[in-house]
């Protein structure tokens, strides 16, 4: 399998980086390009790795071709994939607002596109990927760009519709949990504690209760009652969130973040 990776930053070199870690794929058949050349510092003091700034070198010989740039720098890199990919190859998307349909178009349908999204954490593994469905893409194929996506977390298959509400509940997301994340350590500054143990406790046990919702299995409102003892301080606490319009203002938050997805599709 040949891989080329278009984009170093993020996502492109957290993929990057893991892929060749877990051993899915030698540095001899990766090509990773970027605009300025140069190996990121996440990349560094791999051997034998390639950088190129030549997107249509790169693609020439490649069996997957993952997009990882900004949206706004498409229409150039799908010109590039377009004149030089040979006819076959699998693209791998990840950008919001391109749709499969507007993909194949933009590539004269030459080439089979699996589109997906990632969120932030899949710099470390632990991220939650969408893999959208696509019956154009030959079943071997899906379940080799699946398995790729694997090595940024745990994948999910989903109808393509559904991907603005992923983005506003999960590719979105950690910027939320990190404000309540601040949030919580300025309370614990009010309270007393110095800034660095605030942020320590609250870190862990953000960490603890997903890990305790991912292995248990429980409804999110049966956790949240294992902690609410009748007359207890947490049922304050929850009672001043829900008086605040915590719950509501959440969901208004990430339908924000929906309703922006499908505008930029539009556009």
């Amino acid at each position: 399998m040949k891989l080329t990776i278009i984009g170093s930053g993020k996502m492109g070199g957290a993929m990057a980086k893991r892929l060749l870690e877990a051993g899915k794929i030698g540095v001899n058949d990766l090509v990773i390009t970027n605009r300025s050349g140069k190996i990121p510092q996440a990349l560094s003091g791999i051997p034998g790795l390639v950088m190129g700034t030549d997107n249509r070198a790169a693609c020439a010989d490649s069996d997957y071709i993952l997009l990882a740039v900004l949206p706004q720098q498409y229409e150039q890199v799908l010109s590039d994939v377009t004149a030089s990919a040979r006819e076959g190859a699998c693209l791998i998307s990840i950008a919001p607002g391109y749709s499969i349909a507007r993909l194949t178009e933009r590539t004269e349908g030459r080439f089979p596109v699996i589109r997906a999204m990632a969120n932030t954490p899949a710099v470390i593994g632990e991220g939650m990927i969408a893999v959208c469905e696509n019956p154009s893409v030959p079943e071997d194929k899906f379940r080799e760009a699946k398995e790729l996506l694997s090595v940024l977390g745990r994948t999910e298959v989903i109808r393509e519709e559904q991907l603005n509400a992923v983005i506003g509940i999960s590719g979105s997301a950690p910027a939320y949990f990190y404000v309540f994340l601040d949030a919580l350590a300025d309370a614990g500054v009010l309270g007393g504690l110095h800034r660095d143990q605030a942020i320590r406790f609250a870190e862990q046990t953000m960490l603890g209760c997903a890990r305790l919702a991912v292995q248990g299995g429980e409804h999110p409102a049966v956790l949240r009652d294992m902690v609410c003892s009748p007359a207890g301080t947490t049922i304050e606490a929850v009672a001043r969130l829900e008086a605040g319009g915590f719950r509501g203002t959440v969901i208004e938050a990430a339908r924000a973040a929906m309703d922006k997805a499908a505008n930029m599709g539009k556009k």
